[in-house]
């Protein structure tokens, strides 16, 4: 490293003697310079193996989620524990990436995979929906670490031309999953009330503990082997030290801000008069009001601000941010009930249904690989971005017809197989952008953005939906259903309910759901349109600038030209 410091010191003409004596800044960045071919390769077989067992876990509890909501009884309220549970990991995520900085990514991972384990036994043994919504809560904290601090270790230790490929495998284990977790669906769903689904809970306990101990073990002795190498030293950890480095005035303001602005999408409909209530527009208006002064103390005052300025000033990664931020929101709103609607219009098992939706998650994560390799091979970003944006604009726009009761099977595979692919490229390629616009310090800081952004996206868009849910639908049903019936029991026990209905009653309130379902797309469609606008803003990166020229880049620096020519020569 000194060679290369001194190599391009006489390059743009400054003399080695008079050159300030540089110290190395302490720092719990987990750089692939510092570590040996065994530790690396020892480090990521760890996080492909979590990898692979975190998306077995989330593959099955999609597939048992609606079935354990009629279990309860609450169908229609379906929307409002993933609701919750983004509240929470919006809050959380700017604090697992400010701890992982100050303390290490070891410990902060090893909390997250705690509270993990420790909501999946909560939720296993639930016998009320209360119960089930507290396991929600701890399993959400932990969930929320392990997905912001994964990409961080992969940030952390590869360099942007490959780091596409890498986010992409990290990924991949669910094309797997997918068609393993179908398998057990029905085993755990057939049988009425039985409570067999608590079975899948001690096996995703199980399958997560090893994928834990597969990435703690390396990720441990990788940072403290690095730890004993280092010329630098910790700074003396001090009460004033770590109000500096923690920000609490900058902490305390994005709690009150994103909860005060997220809790109003729950608690609306729970509310007489929703949004006319003064309770929930003083509530969302004291969150924006934060979020001024958050913004100002984080601009102005904050020595290290949790959530930097300059994330938010660049055009690159404000537009990458708010394109993730609007795919999930779109994801959220029309697949939250796509499940359960499946299984009443066509007499589907669980298992069955879950198949069928899944379509769109095997084409996201294929077509992610595939603009990893893209990006490795021909060096671009940007124009994957427009590619996958307009793609995804068609697959949505195909889901409307496609939600029809009587359309076709190829219809509803070819809709979501197209948005699906779309989607992948999109996300990967802003996922890619969003980290080699910022200096490595603030890897971190932008992937706990995109976190919070995907995390906020998820509470709007499942607001959204849990709205149409239950505000649209009982209109629609009111509409289309000319015998008596049940509505309660018609929004909230579909299962056990609707697919037992006398034929004319059971095609009516079936006919309502499509209305709800379309209604959903067509919103969806509206949000895909606005990625364009936000692909519009992008600036070109290269994809071959090393994390040095990265770093001066971000920093606004000049890079030299000999440094270009270097590269040139070298290629």
């Amino acid at each position: 490293m000194e060679n290369r410091a001194s190599k391009e010191e006489e390059a743009i003409g400054v003399e080695i003697k008079d050159a300030p004596p540089q110290t190395e800044e302490y720092s719990n960045i987990l750089e692939r310079k510092n570590m040996s071919m065994r530790e690396f390769y020892w480090l990521w077989a760890g996080v492909l193996i979590q990898a692979l067992c975190i998306s077995f876990e989330a593959c099955l509890t999609q597939g048992i989620g609606g079935f354990v909501a009629n279990y309860f009884g609450v169908t229609s309220l379906t929307a409002v524990l993933p609701t919750i549970l983004a509240v929470l990991s919006t809050a959380l995520v700017p604090f697992y990436t400010k701890v992982s900085d100050v303390f290490g990514r070891a410990g902060s991972l090893t909390y997250a995979f705690t509270s993990y384990i420790v909501g999946l036994i909560i939720e296993g043994s639930a016998q009320s929906f209360l119960q089930l919504a507290i396991g929600q809560i701890f399993y959400g904290m932990g969930l929320t670490g392990i997905q912001a601090l994964s990409q961080v270790v992969i940030a952390d230790t590869t360099s942007l031309l490959h780091r596409g490929i890498m986010f992409a495998m990290y990924d991949m284990g669910n094309v797997a999953n997918i068609w393993i977790a179908q398998a057990l669906i029905d085993p755990l769903t057939l049988g009425g009330t039985a409570d067999k689904w608590r079975i899948g809970y001690i096996i995703m306990g199980c399958v997560s503990g090893f994928g834990a101990l597969a990435l703690l073990l390396p990720l441990w002795y990788v940072q403290l082997s690095l730890k004993r190498r280092k010329v630098a030293q910790p700074p003396r950890r001090n009460l004033r030290w770590l109000a500096d480095e923690f920000d609490i005035p900058g902490a305390i303001l994005i709690i009150l801000a994103l909860s005060l602005t997220l809790l109003p999408l729950v608690l609306a409909r729970r509310v007489a008069n929703n949004w006319k209530s003064p309770i929930i527009i003083g509530l969302f208006c004291s969150g924006i009001v934060c979020f001024i002064l958050l913004f100002i103390w984080e601009g102005k005052w904050a020595k290290r601000p949790i959530m930097s300025i300059k994330i938010w000033t660049n055009r690159t990664a404000f537009a990458s941010l708010m394109i993730m931020f609007l795919l999930k929101v779109l994801g959220n709103v029309v697949w939250q009930y796509l499940t359960q609607y499946f299984v009443v219009s066509r007499d589907m098992t669980f298992g069955e249904s879950y198949l069928l939706v899944r379509g769109f998650q095997m084409a996201w994560l294929i077509f992610q690989l595939i603009a990893g390799l893209i990006m490795r091979r021909y060096k671009k970003a940007r124009l994957l971005v427009w590619i996958g944006i307009f793609v995804y604009v068609l697959g949505v726009g195909l889901m409307i017809p496609a939600r029809h009761q009587d359309a076709s099977t190829f219809l509803i595979v070819a809709s979501q197989t197209v948005a699906g692919a779309g989607g992948g490229l999109a996300h990967l390629a802003c996922s890619v952008l969003v980290t080699g616009v910022v200096h490595k310090k603030d890897v971190a800081t932008v992937i706990g953005a995109s976190q919070i952004l995907v995390s906020f996206g998820s509470a709007v868009g499942n607001a959204l939906a849990g709205g149409i849910w239950t505000q649209y639908l009982p209109s629609r049903l009111s509409v289309h259903v000319t015998g008596p019936y049940d509505q309660n029991r018609a929004m909230n026990e579909p299962l056990k309910y609707v697919k037992y209905l006398e034929p004319v009653t059971k095609k009516q309130v079936i006919q309502a759901y499509s209305d709800s379902q379309k209604l959903m797309s067509i919103i969806g469609l509206g949000v895909a349109a606005l990625t364009i606008v936000c692909a519009a803003m992008m600036q070109h990166v290269n994809l071959e600038q090393d994390q040095d020229t990265q770093d001066r880049i971000a920093l606004g620096e000049e890079v030299p030209e000999i440094e270009d020519e270097k590269k040139e020569v070298k290629n």
